[in-house]
């Protein structure tokens, strides 16, 4: 993977881990599995950017598709939201019930994220081969300098030194010197 996109089950993975040792309150309840679960929809959501993704969803959707009670998911989002895995907010409405959630990643999905980037930026401990790979023809920037020179001796058109005749007379110039210096 390019750049500071990390795979999502490297994520989902670290988060199952993490999640008990920093949190020891969500060890053994399902707020792991909500937490999964959200992680995927923002992991999709935002094509594998976690930092600033948001998804808005309803407290029934989540039960509906975890197969839990609307007040537990309510309780397990705020557990979640209390230890700083997630950051969500659903406005009353007027009726005194809430409006779809906006959910986010908390400081600690964040730092756990910041640890996971760090971890792959480390440098590879074991030495290159001195010849990694063999190379039959040149570099780029080697052809690209060959070529180069190659277009500099390449003496200029008729139509140029018609154009421009003080190049013209200072090539002859260069041609005479040359030839006294012999």
């Amino acid at each position: 993977m390019e750049g500071s996109t990390l795979t999502l089950d490297t994520i989902v993975s670290a988060t199952g881990f993490f999640v008990g040792r920093w949190s020891p309150a969500l060890r053994r309840n399902q707020s792991r599995d909500l937490l999964r679960f959200l992680l995927c929809r923002l992991y999709d959501q935002n094509r594998g950017q976690l930092r600033g993704a948001s998804v808005t969803l309803a407290q029934g959707t989540l039960a509906r598709k975890l197969g839990l009670s609307r007040q537990w998911v309510g309780i397990l989002l705020q557990r979640l939201h209390d230890t700083g895995w997630l950051e969500y907010h659903a406005a009353v409405l007027p009726g005194g019930m809430r409006s779809s959630c906006r959910i986010r990643i908390g400081r600690q999905l964040q730092r756990l994220l910041i640890m996971l980037t760090k971890a792959r930026a480390r440098k590879n401990p074991r030495k290159p081969d001195a010849k990694a790979a063999w190379q039959f023809s040149p570099p780029k920037r080697e052809k690209e300098l060959f070529f180069r020179r190659d277009r500099e001796n390449i003496p200029p058109s008729l139509s140029l030194l018609e154009r421009i005749p003080l190049l013209g007379r200072w090539l002859e110039r260069g041609k005479e010197r040359g030839n006294n210096s012999l």
